[in-house]
């Protein structure tokens, strides 16, 4: 693994929620009455929106998009009230003032929009989503060669240059080794 993105819950700007308690407040009284998008189902913008309405007992439609700049598009112009995108995606929007920052669906805050509090921080611990950016090789690989691609990973991430590249393209720099990553998969993965 050489970096993460965040997942972030936006908001319209003339949604009346600024914050996941404001969101809590407004959607769940009316379940299926609000929806909120993604840029597909099956995606982890859609497992993570569907992980938040469980966490808040909140209940909204899905909205499937293909891809993150139609379902970014309809937030803006209004169409949908809510949306599930990677911090990514959602940098420029926010920063432009056309859509809200409602939290971030990591365990801690993005250092990309460090002002954004995460889930957690709102009164709902224990989500933690994101998209991870992995290398990998196929099945099979020698030991001696797995671990001088393992090393040589871990200095390219670890190098200055690098890390700004990351962090120029939306990735926080993680680097995890490919049994953390194994681990990761498990511990996701429902037995």
């Amino acid at each position: 693994q050489v970096g993460v993105t965040g997942l972030i819950l936006l908001a319209n700007r003339d949604t009346p929620a600024n914050n996941l308690k404001e969101y809590v407040a407004m959607v769940k009284p009316s379940p299926g009455k609000y929806s909120y998008g993604s840029f597909g189902a099956g995606t982890t913008a859609h497992f993570a929106g569907e992980a938040l309405q469980t966490l808040t007992g909140t209940k909204m439609l899905h909205v499937p998009y293909k891809g993150s700049a139609p379902a970014m598009t309809d937030l803006i112009g209004g169409q949908i009230p809510f949306s599930m995108d990677t911090v990514t995606a959602a940098i420029p929007q926010v920063k432009a003032g056309k859509v809200k920052a409602i939290a971030v669906t990591t365990a801690k805050r993005s250092a990309l929009l460090p002002d954004v509090p995460t889930v957690a921080e709102s009164g709902y611990p224990g989500m933690d989503a994101a998209t991870w950016l992995v290398i990998v090789a196929p099945a099979g690989v020698p030991a001696e060669v797995k671990a001088k691609l393992e090393k040589t990973l871990g200095e390219v991430v670890a190098d200055p240059a690098t890390r700004q590249k990351l962090i120029d393209n939306g990735f926080e720099p993680t680097y995890a080794t490919g049994a953390q990553v194994a681990a990761k998969i498990v511990k996701e993965t429902p037995q």
